[in-house]
């Protein structure tokens, strides 16, 4: 990203470093659950209930709810570290936003920017949730990533062969349909303005409109805009089915291959509470 919006994102994390690396250290510890959580559940089937202690897989599972309690915990403090990160920038594009249209519109001979009563009202909060998801995307789903992937390896590093590759189709398909989603998404944005634009200028001066007999000719100008949002909202439609698709194959198919290579897996000595824990 470069332009004056990189700028801006750059700037955002310079001052709130401290911020960010206390939303990193919250989401290593909320990654506690992903890793531990196969391996304590293989624990407490294989050690615990097929073997006929009860007690033990009881105990097993005790250790695994304290993990979720304790995942649970860190994921209320990275929430809280989110917001201390997300909403200074809403806080900046408000200010940035509100002074560009006052400045544009109080040009003289200019008229008014009736289009930043869409960015101010809609879009702000579309690039406050577009930053927000990116931050907490790389931080937790990283994080978490990981610790399962190494929670998989430590209890047999075959499973991986099922996990590992549909996990990073899914993750190149994501990665190679971002750019042509936000690409959609600022069409979007700017259809939007357009018809805030439209919208101003016609209740502005529905009367003229109205006592020269140009509704036809307002109304099909109007409806040009409308269409041409309808267009490029369904165009964002469409890209979020492929990013829809790209976290199914990432994160469903695993769990079809595993149960699929299930008989296998037990063939070659990987125990049932090991299979279960990777589910």
């Amino acid at each position: 990203m470069t332009g004056p919006a990189a700028g801006l994102l750059r700037s955002s994390l310079r001052r709130r470093r401290g911020e960010f690396v206390r939303l990193a250290g919250w989401s290593l510890v909320q990654a506690v659950p992903a890793f531990l959580t196969g391996w304590v559940i293989a624990r407490a089937v294989d050690e615990g209930f097929l073997a006929g202690r009860a007690g033990t897989g009881f105990a097993w599972l005790g250790v695994l709810a304290v993990a979720v309690g304790i995942g649970a915990w860190a994921t209320r403090h990275a929430t809280l570290g989110l917001a201390a990160v997300v909403e200074p920038l809403r806080d900046e594009l408000v200010t940035l936003v509100t002074s560009g249209t006052l400045h544009r519109s109080a040009g003289a001979g200019r008229p008014s920017d009736t289009g930043g009563v869409a960015r101010l009202t809609e879009q702000v909060e579309i690039a406050r949730e577009a930053y927000g998801a990116v931050v907490m995307f790389v931080q937790s789903f990283l994080a978490s990533a990981v610790g399962a992937l190494l929670g998989l390896a430590a209890l047999d590093p075959a499973l991986l062969l099922f996990v590992l590759p549909p996990l990073l189709v899914g993750l190149g398909l994501f990665v190679a349909a971002l750019r042509a989603m936000a690409a959609r998404q600022r069409d979007v944005m700017l259809a939007d303005e357009r018809v805030a634009e439209t919208a101003s200028q016609v209740t502005g001066g529905l009367r003229d409109v109205v006592a020269c007999g140009g509704e036809d000719v307002v109304r099909e100008r109007a409806g040009e805009r409308i269409d041409a949002a309808a267009r490029a909202t369904r165009a964002l439609a469409r890209m979020t089915a492929v990013r829809t698709a790209s976290l199914a194959v990432g994160g469903w198919l695993p769990l079809v291959l595993v149960l699929a290579g299930a008989p296998w897996l037990v063939q070659r000595g990987v125990t049932a509470g090991a299979v279960l824990g990777a589910v």
